[in-house]
Order: C-alpha cells, then sequence, then structure tokens
C-alpha cells in the first residue's frame, strides 16, 4: 500500500472504541472497517449451535451470535474431498484459495505430505499476512495448540498440518524458516502447544515432556526476538499493550475443556479472557488490527463423543462473543463467525419441551422429566402418549430408551444390543463410569464403531455483524470469508 492509500486508509477508517450499540442499531456505513475479529468454532455445526442454545438458554432463549444481523451457508468441502478437515477449510477462509486436506497454505494441486513428489506449487496468501503489511497489528487465539490446523493455517504454509515443529519456527522472526510474509511477525499468540516450543529432553513449567528433537527452546529464542513470554494466567493478567509482541503458551498440548479449566495445574485464562485481552492490546495500534480467535475443544469434545464437552466449550465460545460486543466498536470493527466443518452430531426423536413451556394441559409427569436440567438436552428423549396425555419415556424399535443427542459414529457405539441409557456402564471419557446421560464423563450413542468421531460435509453457518457485515449472504463457498474481509477493510 502507497503512502497516499495508507494516509486515506487511516483517515476512513480510525475509530475509538466505544461499548457495542446493539445488532439492531447497526447501519451499514461508508468507508472501511479499522478491525476484524474472526471467530471460528471448529466442529462448530449448526446441529451443534441449537443443541448449545437448548443447553445454554433454553428453546426460546437467544445466544449472542443470534443477535448477528447477516447469516450465510458456508459450503467446507475442500479440493480434494466432500468432507474436510480443518487445515484446507481453515486456509481457504484465511486465504480465499481452496485446498486439499493436511495442506495449509499452498494451492489445490499441492495434496497431503506431497505424496505424488511433485512440489507444492506456490504459496497462497493470507488475510493475517495482508493485514499485517498494511501495518495492522495481528494476533491468534485458540484454546487448541497454536501450531494445530486452524490457527496454524493463518500463518504457516505446509504439506503436512501434524509437522507442528516446523509449523512453530514458521512465526519465529529470523528463523531460517520463518514465513518472511509476516513481515516483524505476529504481534499475539495465545493458546496452547507449549510441548513444540520445548526440546525433548526437558520439561516445561508443569512438568510434561518437550517435543523438539532438535534440541531448541523455542521459548527462548523468541523472547530474544523481543517477544513476552507468559505460561500461566498470573503472567497473563500483567499484559498490556507494551508487552506485544506477545506469546502465550498456557499447556503443553491443547488448553483445558472450559468444564475442566479451573482444575489446571498452572491455572489458564478462558478463551473469553484471553479474547478480551487480545482486543484491549491490538486495538492500541492507530492502523487497527485483524485477530483470530479459535474455540478448538468443540472439535475434541465431538471427536470423543462427548457431547456436554463440546457444548460448554461452544457456550464459552458464545461467552467471548457477548464479552467483545461490548468491548469493540461496531462502527469501526467487523465481527465474523463461523465454523471448519461440522460433525456428525445430531438431535434425535421428538424430545419434549419442558412442561413449564407447554401450552396445554398434560397428564402424570415422570420425576426424570420434571427435574431435568438444561431442558431435558442431556436426557433420554421423552414425548407425550396422545392417549392418555401422560409424558413417557419415547423406546426404539426393541422398547428401548435411546437419547436426545447421538452421533453417526464414534467411539460411543454399544454394540448391536442397545442398554437403557440409565443403566448404561461402557465406559465414559477419561474411562469414568457414568450415572446416567446427564453425566459430564457420558459418551453418546453412535451408530458406527470408530476410535475417533469424524467429521461431516453438509454447510455450516456464517454470522455477521458491525462494519461492513451487510455483505454476508447467501451459500457461498467458505473462501468467500476471505473476499469478504478484504472487501470490508480495503486490504
Amino acid at each position: 500500500m502507497n503512502n497516499t492509500r495508507s494516509l486515506l486508509f487511516v483517515a476512513l477508517c480510525s475509530a475509538t472504541a466505544s461499548v457495542a450499540a446493539p445488532a439492531s442499531a447497526q447501519q451499514p456505513d461508508a468507508g472501511h472497517a479499522k478491525n476484524v475479529i474472526l471467530f471460528i468454532g471448529d466442529g462448530m455445526g449448526v446441529s451443534t449451535i441449537t443443541a448449545t442454545r437448548v443447553y445454554s438458554v433454553g428453546v426460546d432463549g437467544k445466544l449472542a451470535v443470534d443477535t448477528f444481523p447477516y447469516v450465510a451457508l458456508s459450503r467446507t468441502y475442500s479440493a480434494d474431498a466432500i468432507t474436510a478437515d480443518s487445515a484446507p477449510t481453515m486456509s481457504s477462509m484465511v486465504s480465499g484459495v481452496n485446498t486439499s486436506n493436511g495442506v495449509m497454505g499452498f494451492g489445490p494441486s499441492c495434496e497431503n505430505k506431497d505424496f505424488n513428489h511433485d512440489g507444492d506449487g506456490p504459496r497462497t496468501t493470507t488475510i493475517l499476512e495482508l493485514a499485517k503489511a498494511a501495518g495492522k497489528k495481528v494476533g491468534v487465539v485458540s484454546t487448541a495448540r497454536i501450531t494445530h490446523a486452524t490457527p496454524a493455517a493463518c500463518f504457516a504454509h505446509t504439506n503436512n498440518r501434524d509437522n507442528e515443529n516446523n509449523i512453530a519456527l514458521q512465526a519465529l522472526p529470523g528463523d531460517a524458516a520463518y514465513n518472511a510474509a509476516l513481515g516483524t511477525g505476529i504481534d499475539l499468540l495465545f493458546g496452547g502447544g507449549r510441548s513444540f516450543f520445548v526440546p525433548n529432553t526437558s520439561v516445561d513449567e508443569e512438568g510434561d515432556n518437550g517435543s523438539r528433537g532438535d534440541g531448541r527452546d523455542l521459548r527462548q529464542e523468541f523472547q530474544n526476538a523481543g517477544y513476552s513470554y507468559v505460561w500461566n494466567k498470573q503472567q497473563f493478567s500483567a499484559l498490556n499493550y507494551q508487552s506485544l509482541p506477545t506469546l502465550g503458551l498456557f499447556e503443553s498440548s491443547h488448553m483445558e475443556y472450559e468444564y475442566d479449566r479451573p482444575l489446571d495445574v498452572g491455572g489458564e485464562p478462558s478463551l473469553t479472557e484471553m479474547t478480551t485481552k487480545a482486543i484491549r492490546m491490538l486495538r492500541e495500534s492507530s492502523n487497527g488490527f485483524f485477530l483470530m480467535v479459535e474455540a478448538g475443544r468443540i472439535d475434541h469434545a465431538h471427536h470423543a463423543g462427548n457431547a456436554f464437552r463440546a457444548l460448554t466449550d461452544c457456550e464459552e465460545l458464545d461467552r467471548a462473543l457477548r464479552a467483545t460486543l461490548a468491548t469493540v466498536s461496531l462502527k469501526d470493527t467487523l465481527i465474523l463467525v463461523s465454523a471448519d466443518h461440522s460433525h456428525v452430531f445430531n438431535i434425535s426423536g421428538y424430545p419434549l419441551r419442558p412442561a413449564s413451556e407447554l401450552s396445554y394441559p398434560i397428564g402424570s409427569v415422570p420425576a426424570a422429566f420434571a427435574q431435568a436440567p438444561h431442558s431435558g438436552l442431556l436426557d433420554v428423549v421423552y414425548d407425550i402418549n396422545t392417549t392418555s396425555g401422560n409424558v413417557q419415556e419415547a423406546a426404539d424399535a426393541h422398547g428401548v430408551p435411546y437419547t436426545v443427542l447421538v452421533y453417526g459414529n464414534g467411539p460411543g457405539y454399544r454394540g448391536a444390543s442397545r442398554v437403557n441409557p440409565w443403566n448404561d456402564s461402557t465406559p465414559g471419557l477419561g474411562g469414568v463410569i457414568p450415572q446416567g446421560p446427564r453425566d459430564p464423563a457420558y459418551l453418546q450413542e453412535a451408530a458406527v464403531p470408530m476410535g475417533s468421531e469424524t467429521h461431516a460435509g453438509e454447510e455450516v453457518a456464517i454470522y455477521a455483524i458491525g462494519k461492513g457485515s451487510s455483505q454476508v449472504r447467501g451459500t457461498v463457498k467458505n473462501a468467500q470469508i476471505f473476499t469478504w474481509i478484504r472487501a470490508a477493510t480495503g486490504l
């Protein structure tokens, strides 16, 4: 961007941060967005959003994301698969170029691990790289490892998403593997993945082994490159604008699920805390900022077949959205929310709403139904006997009750003979024997036995609010998100 365009961009876009107005008050206006925040709920398909709404605020309730005035559908297929993983989907969203499964930052001719040995081809350009070149501050926040596919696709170029030791080097200014398109470097990195910054001959601050075979301690090397380094909540709380650039690594691997976070040994910030801290640090830049925020563990809970943690982590993402709306000015900030893909997760049967929400009188009600928390979402299915008017457990073809939430495949497969979920002794998450389907450790039933539940290939939602949000509409390829961000910012 030349000096004339730079001055014009700043003149059009500069504004001070203030408390956000209600969504209904947001009207499109002239000029470009100064700031962009892209939220990704990893694996957050429409069924996950619906289930989280029922779990968190009830069938008639509104999540923060429900207040966003503009909505579109995102087609998530990759260049070589109907159902994609996070590497190509996030690459598509931040570069506008569809790529192949397992690949980040290269075009569709690049295959996973270059198994054809024909080279990777030209690199794509990410919105984070464009923002950095335009003088904006840039940040990446995730509850997954910061070197994992979704956050890494913002700054790394690789044909192997699992090569996380190399991905860490691509963010390190001055290293031979450094992504030079990042200029002076990513200004803020918050997440897990400390093991890929620590030698495998050492342990980290919480006693976990490092993963690097090259003997290098990237924690120190990032500090040598001018970064502030933090690993616990106490250090995190002391960060401010003067702390930039900042590297925060709060776990050896992925960060804790939100439900388990209070038990973390070193203490770690929540997604909401990381998001608001990042905004307050980055917005001090006169040129604005680009921030990507990922709720990465929604995906991991689904893979484990544990709907409870998928929903509580999705609920935390919505809290982060609500806090963001209270922190930024929508007059100069575009906020987008989407997912990289869905999961084979669904709401089954015809579950009855709570008795208090029914507009007609009913007969007898089982105690378990009357006492069900979260609108009974984590229970078995209850419906109405239209002869007696009584509420009863719904049953499968063999007379066995079944749960509201189910998976098409995964570790929750019980075998050919189903058992009553209330009496099910199948080990749950972490090997815990759950006390019925409401137990946080319970694994929802799956139709096909698999060690890890899989992604799904249907469309996911895109939500938008703020400056430039009115363009978000229709059924589009996920690459359109990149185009929308460029149009909103003038990058």
